[in-house]
């Protein structure tokens, strides 16, 4: 089997100047939040479990939480993705709340946030064996079964590696737990990218693979016993009050409604898309047609995508949909909370924007004013633009 490829990951590339801006105490924790990353390895706990294109670095939010002991907070991060913010909350003893218009992040990050006893990390494995006994007997039976995906999906699978996770995926839908059946299904999605001929989920290049009949099968049992690891250190560093997170799908414009007329958030922790720098519905495209899960909504209303930043109209639409979601944020954070939002420059039309150019000219409309920040250099694969990634806290100004 081929090694996977490398991807890039926002705050990936590490080690750039970094600048001071704003309020001095604060600014000075985001300084020592983007220096810890270039020192810590960027896999920790459970947030290396399950890929996600643009991962923040843990020791981002973890240094950040800690500063400003979010123990008992509110903590909202309404752009979860893979969960990364909201295991740091969880450690950190906050009541985290996650928000995701994909629906495979409510999963990921349940599955990453997971504490669960020795014995429930026994059963786990236990249904994980069970699942790959029965893949391992379909496999050497020649059981017939048809994948659920579309030609152009199913062409990116050699036909013995598409039969046999069509196998393990229909035998994870017997797992009579419904937290153990989820689980297996986030070790199934981790893998599903990983066995395509697809170089990464950020590519559209196709690769060759040899992969033997059965390795599915054992890749998934090694990934599920890897996870129950995990959840072992999680558990082991995470206090004895702590809460998993709740967990929901839907639209951060709709924040208000979705989170309830009486919420209010003391910490917002969040990293909302890098305009025109990625299409995250196309990037799990893949994993949520194996699923069967309604991505409809993702699709049409994904904010800050490439594909609808192009053009002249471009612009107008990337500061209609900040100023959205700015209100959206301004509408559930306490009078006197504080939202952190970790951005990078926005490409727009062709047009390199910095988010503290942006947030200076539309946050004010919408009751939040820019507090402090840091800002450290990044390198452009392209060439030809400077190029940095922010760490930017706003306070209501209402």
């Amino acid at each position: 089997m081929s090694e996977p490829s490398r991807q890039r990951r926002a705050l990936s590339n590490v080690g750039g100047r970094i600048r001071a801006h704003g309020d001095p105490a604060l600014s000075a924790v985001f300084v020592r939040a983007l220096e810890r990353t270039a020192s810590e390895p960027p896999d920790a706990g459970t947030h290396g479990f399950h890929a996600w294109p643009a991962r923040m670095h843990w020791a981002l939010p973890a240094t950040i939480l800690d500063a400003l002991g979010a123990h008992g907070a509110r903590l909202l991060d309404p752009f979860a993705g893979g969960g990364t913010v909201l295991v740091e909350a969880m450690r950190a003893g906050a009541m985290g709340t996650g928000l995701d218009l994909n629906p495979l992040s409510a999963l990921v990050t349940e599955t990453k946030c997971s504490l669960r006893t020795a014995r429930e990390r026994d059963a786990f494995v236990d249904a994980a064996v069970g699942v790959v006994e029965a893949s391992l007997e379909r496999v050497q039976t020649r059981t017939a079964i048809r994948a659920k995906l579309d030609r152009t999906l199913a062409a990116l699978y050699a036909p013995h590696v598409l039969k046999e996770l069509a196998g393990l995926l229909e035998e994870i839908e017997q797992v009579e737990s419904v937290r153990d059946r989820r689980a297996l299904t986030a070790v199934f999605s981790s893998l599903v990218v990983k066995l395509s001929k697809k170089k990464a989920d950020t590519s559209e290049a196709l690769v060759e693979k040899r992969l033997r009949k059965g390795l599915a099968s054992e890749l998934f049992m090694r990934k599920a016993s890897e996870l129950s690891e995990r959840w072992t250190e999680l558990r082991a560093h995470a206090p004895r009050d702590a809460e998993e997170p709740r967990l929901m799908t839907g639209d951060v414009r709709r924040a208000r409604e979705l989170l309830g007329e009486r919420y209010r958030a003391d910490l917002v922790v969040t990293s909302p898309p890098y305009g025109g720098t990625y299409d995250y519905h196309a990037h799990h495209a893949l994993r949520l047609a194996w699923l069967g899960v309604d991505d409809r909504a993702f699709a049409r209303s994904e904010l800050g995508a490439r594909r609808s930043m192009r053009g002249p109209e471009a612009r107008l639409r990337f500061d209609r949909e900040t100023r959205e979601w700015l209100a959206a944020l301004a509408s559930v954070v306490e009078s006197d909370g504080l939202v952190v939002l970790v951005l990078g420059d926005a490409e727009i039309a062709g047009r390199r924007i910095s988010p503290i150019e942006q947030l200076d000219a539309l946050a004010p409309r919408e009751g939040l004013r820019l507090f402090a920040g840091a800002s450290e250099e990044k390198p452009d694969f392209r060439g030809g633009y400077p190029r940095e990634e922010h760490v930017l806290a706003l306070r209501p100004s209402r």
